[in-house]
């Protein structure tokens, strides 16, 4: 059964950015647990989004809809943000505003797996996954691993390559990502999160 696995990348930055580095590695991890999945990467700087207003996804410009196509498309995902503000990117945001929500309709992340990752200057913003991506998601019915990254500066060398237990960590959310989406393949029942719906704010 096909596998595709879609790495979002909240930042903005050029590349070689953090942001992008510790998303490649989780998804080389992934890869080595299973070469059969095919993997996508989704640099929100290469696509032309329009600013969300409500509009039904078909209304938005092409750039718009391709994006949104490949969300649709994944089994599961990878989702990476620079920390911001004490946040994450408003290019996230407004990426994730523009995702339907309608468990009666297009639903594209309900019961599918999200692997988490958010990059910082320091610690001091460490809990941004916990009391901001995992709400997110939570609000989309996907699921969310108990391994979840938050890399700080201090965790790459000069050539923004990381170190240490790092890449173990990185690889293993990888798995966990491709590993929990085959269990809940195998265990459709369980794959029914409630998570919370836009009709009912």
């Amino acid at each position: 059964m096909s596998f595709t696995l879609l790495a979002i990348n909240g930042s903005l930055t050029p590349p070689p950015s953090r942001t992008r580095v510790v998303l490649d590695a989780a998804l080389a991890g992934a890869r080595t647990y299973d070469h059969s999945i095919e993997t996508h990467v989704l640099e929100l700087r290469d696509f032309a989004l329009e600013f969300s207003d409500g509009r039904a996804p078909e209304d938005y410009n092409a750039d718009t809809r391709r994006a949104l196509a490949l969300v649709a498309d994944a089994d599961a995902y990878l989702v990476a943000t620079p920390v911001y503000r004490g946040s994450y990117t408003g290019a996230l945001k407004n990426f994730f505003d523009l995702v339907p929500n309608d468990p009666h309709g297009q639903d594209p992340l309900r019961g599918k797996v999200v692997g988490l990752l958010a990059t910082g200057g320091s610690d001091h913003h460490s809990l941004v996954i916990e009391h901001q991506l995992r709400p997110l998601f939570g609000f989309f019915g996907a699921y969310t691993p108990a391994r979840a990254l938050y890399v700080s500066a201090r965790d790459f060398d000069a050539q923004k390559r990381p170190q240490g237990k790092l890449v173990e960590e990185l690889a293993f959310l990888g798995q966990e990502v491709v590993a929990l989406t085959r269990f809940l393949r195998e265990n459709p029942d369980l794959a029914r999160p409630t998570g919370v719906s836009s009709r009912s704010r």
